[in-house]
């Protein structure tokens, strides 16, 4: 759980060599994970957050691990599951914490309503984005107040005060800093916070030491002392805190909620729950909340977690004196070790060097850059040992104890018109058609693209469910069919379980239910769905139903086959894979809805032929040719910066092979990416395109008029590009 300086470690050390045993997963709430040595710099403007954030997501695929991006919030120790706030449970046999610490806030009236917080750090930069905001708006000068005088409250006042000075806002804000303790950096040698209580001072900073803040307003903290600090801005660097949520785990926590671990980083009460960085106590010494021990339990965290179960524990011995590098918001910095001190611009360079060489060892890795060869987390080890040959054909099936477990554990929603379903155990499904209606029916089925089997079934379920809603038909039912990677039974369940759970959300959204499969084993984890629906016939959608003149709207943005193209090298940020991710999970079932209530009779949605693909096939249907707008076409974050550096999916050559001789010259972009849950492509009259177009909006954020149907001028349809 966490994507902390300790876990990289792990990951790192996986994508050397991942035992066979192990199924690596990390649940991360965030994606990319921030280096807090960097941190300052990254607030003073010296570094990009490119620089200053380790991307989760092609780490993980260098070690072989899942990656889940949703936050946790409790912990099931007797099942041995971690729960979360935005998917189904996650089983483990050994769980490891690097989840950090955030400034303690609770304690203080009005610290959560009027100050900002450090951490988590995305956070923190949004709130002093606004603070910026204000500052290019103030008339007068604002009091920006700095709540704690540990290292992290003095590097960030003087990286703040140093950013405003350089963008030009220096003369428009002032800043105090209040600190309980006797003194700045009350941890560091004496020479070194006497440094700083002299910096500070030159930069015009108020400090105010042995005060406590007992409340925080809209205006100002209150101090211990009775006496009221102004402040327009009060920004948070205390003490940090455990997440409160640790206290109903049943783990062993000390008095302030830190998890207690013993010399080998293993929780002194659960034996397969382990922990490093801010979130622990460590049982042999007391440890400041300093990523300086994080980092060096890394290497002993990965062979406690990664070992056979058989395995001697190592213990983790935390060095006495270590180099501490301060920075002063400049490119300057003070270094102490022990009674020693050095600083000056070599010194921040010095602390550059260090950093930027720390943070390449978790940057630079890439899928196949491991000594095993980089396997899909979905499928099997590529070091397992061989077992026993796996049969094909109809031995190949799931064994049924591992199905009837899984299917016990999710809930079938039941639906009218079914005769036989999942609960008969019958070798078929039978369903009841409604007088006057038209089944509509289809079927899809690929390999997973993304490696949290529950998500993959909901993305899966809402691709198959598109061809439906593509109709105007309402989804009834559907089977599933499933290949689970070879694995131990108790795995295989999981995923099973996971798989089922993402594809009856969505079949259960749609007002549809699952009435049968199969499941088999294979290589990789696969997924389809056949699908059924029904609706009048007279009033099915279809893709010949497009006029000369109508608008063409389209209702996602492309790059998905790209953007997993690149995914698969550890070229796509994890950011980009996130945006396409929420992007697949908009279901096309309400927008075709509005559609179809708007009055339109020609629809189609976008798969694996990609928008030229699709649109032609409108086109040669209707008898026309259309007219886009490159503009105009809504692209996914970074989707388009791809395609120009020639990253593409494995179809997008032969859509464009195929589509080509009917689209005229042009810079084509995304035209020929091939979309998975894609959006619909609709035909309008013009007169009515706006107003369907704000309709869209709130299902459809990307939805977007593309251009429009012309007249046929030659034997087979143009593509005409403009812009």
């Amino acid at each position: 759980m966490g994507g902390g300086h300790a876990h990289v470690e792990v990951l790192r050390q996986a994508a050397m060599k991942r035992p066979a045993h192990v199924r690596l997963t990390v649940i991360a709430r965030d994606l990319e994970t921030p280096y807090s040595g960097m941190l300052p710099g990254l607030l003073a403007g010296h570094y990009t957050p490119e620089d200053a954030h380790i991307d989760l997501r092609p780490l993980c695929q260098a070690a072989g691990a899942r990656l889940y991006h949703a936050e946790a919030v409790g912990l099931d120790l007797t099942g041995q599951r971690v729960l979360c706030d935005r998917r189904p449970p996650v089983a483990f046999e050994r769980l490891s914490l690097d989840i950090g610490s955030r400034p303690e806030m609770a304690d203080v009236p009005g610290a959560a309503q009027h100050a900002l917080p450090v951490k988590p750090v995305d956070g923190f930069r949004h709130g002093w984005a606004d603070i910026e905001a204000r500052l290019h708006a103030a008339t007068g000068r604002l009091q920006i107040l700095m709540v704690g005088g540990g290292a992290g409250g003095v590097e960030l006042c003087l990286a703040l005060q140093h950013r405003l000075t350089t963008a030009g806002l220096g003369d428009r804000a002032s800043f105090a800093l209040v600190t309980k303790g006797a003194t700045v950096l009350p941890t560091h040698p004496p020479a070194v916070r006497r440094i700083f209580a002299r910096v500070l001072a030159e930069r015009g900073v108020s400090v105010t030491t042995g005060r406590g803040v007992t409340a925080v307003h809209a205006d100002g903290v209150m101090l211990d002392d009775g006496t009221h600090v102004a402040s327009d801005a009060t920004l948070w660097v205390v003490d940090a805190g455990a997440p409160a949520w640790l206290r109903d785990t049943g783990l062993a926590l000390d008095a302030r909620g830190f998890i207690k671990v013993n010399q080998y980083l293993q929780s002194t009460s659960h034996a397969d729950v382990f922990g490093a960085g801010d979130v622990i106590a460590f049982g042999p010494r007391p440890l400041a909340k300093s990523g300086v021990f994080a980092v060096r339990e890394g290497p002993v965290l990965a062979h406690n977690l990664l070992g056979s179960p058989e395995r001697t524990l190592q213990a983790y011995v935390p060095q006495r004196r270590f180099l501490t590098l301060v920075s002063t918001g400049n490119q300057h910095a003070v270094g102490a070790r022990g009674a020693l001190w050095v600083r000056g611009d070599w010194v921040w360079r010095w602390k550059d060097r260090i950093d930027r060489r720390w943070m390449r060892m978790y940057q630079a890795l890439r899928p196949g850059a491991m000594a095993m060869g980089g396997p899909s987390p979905m499928a099997p080890a590529a070091n397992a040992p061989m077992e026993a040959m796996r049969c094909a054909g109809c031995g190949a099936k799931i064994d049924g104890d591992i199905l009837r477990r899984a299917l016990h554990d999710v809930a079938i929603p039941s639906r009218e018109g079914v005769l036989l379903g999942v609960s008969d155990a019958e070798d078929a499904s039978a369903i009841v058609v409604p007088t006057g209606q038209a089944l509509v029916q289809s079927v899809d089925f690929f390999r997973a693209l993304i490696d949290d089997p529950w998500l993959f079934g909901r993305i899966v379920a809402l691709h198959c469910l598109s061809d439906l809603f593509a109709t105007g038909a309402a989804a009834h039912s559907a089977l599933m069919t499933a290949v689970l990677p070879h694995a131990p039974p108790r795995l295989q369940e999981n995923d099973l379980r996971a798989l089922l759970q993402g594809v009856i959300e969505e079949l259960k959204r749609a007002g549809a239910t699952l009435i049968g499969g199969h499941t088999g084993e294979g290589m990789e984890l696969s997924l389809g769905l056949t699908v059924n629906g029904t609706a009048p016939a007279e009033r099915l959608l279809r893709k010949g139903a497009l006029k000369a003149g109508d608008a063409l709207i389209l209702t996602k943005a492309l790059g998905t086959g790209a953007l997993f193209a690149a995914d698969m090298r550890g070229e796509a940020r994890a950011a980009w894979i996130s945006a396409a991710i929420d992007s697949m999970l908009r279901s096309n079932g309400p927008p075709a809805e509005i559609a179809r209530a708007a009055g339109v009779a020609a629809c189609t949605d976008i798969t694996g032929f990609g928008l030229a693909g699709h649109l032609l096939e409108m086109l040669r249907a209707s008898t026309l040719d259309a007219e886009l707008s490159l503009r105009a076409l809504p692209a996914l974050p970074g989707a388009a910066g791809l395609v120009s550096r020639g990253i593409e999916s494995t179809m997008a050559p032969a859509n464009r092979t195929a589509g080509t001789r009917f689209v005229a010259s042009g810079d084509a972009g995304l035209l020929y990416d091939p979309q998975t849950s894609g959006g619909l492509l609709i035909g309008i009259a013009a007169d009515k395109a706006d107003a369907l177009l704000a309709a869209l909006r709130a299902d459809a954020p990307d939805a977007a008029i593309i251009g429009r149907a012309l007249p046929r001028t030659g034997t087979t349809p143009r593509i005409a590009l403009v812009d």
